[in-house]
């Protein structure tokens, strides 16, 4: 157990600029983070964007928040769609991580497939996702250089997949741990 003495001195050093920056980006990479794929569609146009920031807000009424990054068009667009899609991953979709990751180049961007379907908003959906949950947009919140986006979710499908994770840099798998 920590004394007050240790938690004074850790409060009384705070690193400021480039120096935490570096050192925060350093902590986050060795956090790990399921894979997601945030797709909206309406008129704004159809987007979608590999994110690993998600997580459950509440169950009642059911409840999750994502962030993007401020400037990715996909931003813009849930924005105005006021709707969107969260497709966590599974292991099979690696190459599609990448893809709307952008690390597969422009031309694989935004590129929707025969294994997209759609849900009550109209997002795009992921047939090979381990889950997804299709929003309406309900609250943005700017936060440094993203845009944290409330959504309330109305409809949500599972399947016993390995889901995809991310950590270290590098992709990984979750499996549920046996009884």
């Amino acid at each position: 157990m920590s004394s007050n003495a240790d938690l004074q001195r850790l409060t009384l050093s705070p690193a400021s600029g480039p120096e935490i920056r570096g050192r925060f980006i350093a902590g986050m990479g060795k956090a790990t983070a399921s894979v997601t794929l945030v797709t909206t569609d309406g008129g704004a146009g159809r987007f979608g964007q590999t994110v690993t920031a998600m997580m459950s807000v509440s169950a009642d009424p059911p409840t999750l928040v994502i962030g993007l990054f401020r400037g990715a068009p996909v931003a813009d667009a849930v924005r105005t769609n006021r709707c969107f899609a969260v497709n966590v991953l599974s292991t099979a979709n690696v190459p599609i991580a990448r893809d709307f990751a952008g690390a597969s180049g422009p031309e694989t961007r935004y590129k929707f497939g025969e294994e997209w379907g759609f849900m009550r908003t109209g997002s795009p959906v992921l047939s090979t996702a381990a889950a997804s949950f299709d929003c309406h947009a309900e609250q943005f919140l700017v936060a440094g250089s993203h845009l944290l986006i409330v959504g309330r979710v109305v409809d949500a499908r599972a399947q016993d997949l390995e889901t995809l994770t991310y950590g270290s840099r590098t992709y990984g798998a979750h499996s549920p741990l046996a009884d």
